[in-house]
Order: structure tokens, then C-alpha cells, then sequence
């Protein structure tokens, strides 16, 4: 009984994040636009999931979700992926899941009581601001992985 109750609470809480999201999302990408990345600024991709989150299980087995995230950095060398796989759905994201650059999105976090957000949940970080960030996997897909390529396209090469 336990297991139904948290995968719909988890698709709630995805759901109240995307519907939230839209609005968030087009202010963020025209930013992106604008956006234009050093030669060797590091991109943090950072995925916030959870063991027992079913949605990030798949995430995690689809060849578009977690294989593609790891291969990024062969892609575009400052692409620096990071999960953040906290031990269950009812338990809290802790410093120690957190690289030691980006200690401070952690302590953002924690300063405002979110450390355990909806899963999956996607940031894109550059010179510690979070520049996009967006739950679920349709967010992954058509919004999260075009924004790094879009990123790395501007990047300056001199």
C-alpha cells in the first residue's frame, strides 16, 4: 500500500512543479540566449533522484536518460555531470552528496528548506547560479539536454 501512495504523491509533485514550470522554464531558456560561456567554464548538469523514485528509474534505464548525461562530458569537456541520489523519496539530500564546487547550491538549498525536492529534478549550473531547473522526464528530453547543447554552441573558443 505504501509504495502506490509515494509514486503518487511523486507524480503530484511533478506535476505542480511542471505546471509551475512553463513561465519559469521560457524565462530561463531566454536567458540561456543570452548566456555566453567562457572557453573553460565548467556547465554542472545536475540530476536530483531518488533510489526508490519509479520516474527516476526510468530515467536512469532509458538510453536518453542517465547513459546520455554520463557521456556529456565525452561530448563537450567542461560538461560536468553530477547526481544527486538521495536514499529515498521521504529522505533529505545531505552535504556529502554534494562536490566540493558546488557546495554552495547545497547551503542555498538548505537556507531555503529544499532539500528534498520532487524527482527527478534538473539543473543546469554555471559560476554557482542556477540557470535552469526543471522536474521530470519530458523536462529532460525537450527542454534540459537542447539547453546544453545550446550553451556549448555559444561557448567563446578564443
Amino acid at each position: 500500500m505504501r509504495r502506490p501512495i509515494i509514486a503518487l504523491l511523486c507524480q503530484f509533485a511533478c506535476a505542480a512543479m511542471l505546471t509551475a514550470g512553463p513561465s519559469i522554464a521560457a524565462e530561463q531558456a531566454s536567458r540561456n540566449e543570452q548566456l555566453l560561456l567562457k572557453r573553460n567554464d565548467p556547465l554542472y548538469v545536475v540530476a536530483h533522484s531518488a533510489v526508490d523514485c519509479p520516474v527516476c528509474q526510468t530515467w536512469r534505464a532509458s538510453s536518453s536518460g542517465l547513459p546520455l548525461a554520463k557521456k556529456m562530458s565525452e561530448t563537450w569537456p567542461n560538461v560536468r555531470f553530477v547526481l544527486i541520489e538521495r536514499g529515498s523519496l521521504n529522505s533529505s539530500e545531505d552535504e556529502s552528496l554534494y562536490p566540493p564546487e558546488l557546495r554552495a547550491l547545497y547551503q542555498d538549498r538548505k537556507g531555503r528548506y529544499q532539500l528534498s525536492p520532487a524527482t527527478p529534478l534538473f539543473e543546469i549550473v554555471i559560476r554557482d547560479k542556477v540557470v535552469l531547473r526543471l522536474a521530470g522526464l519530458q523536462a529532460w528530453n525537450e527542454q534540459v539536454v537542447p539547453s546544453v547543447e545550446k550553451l556549448e554552441g555559444n561557448r567563446e573558443t578564443k
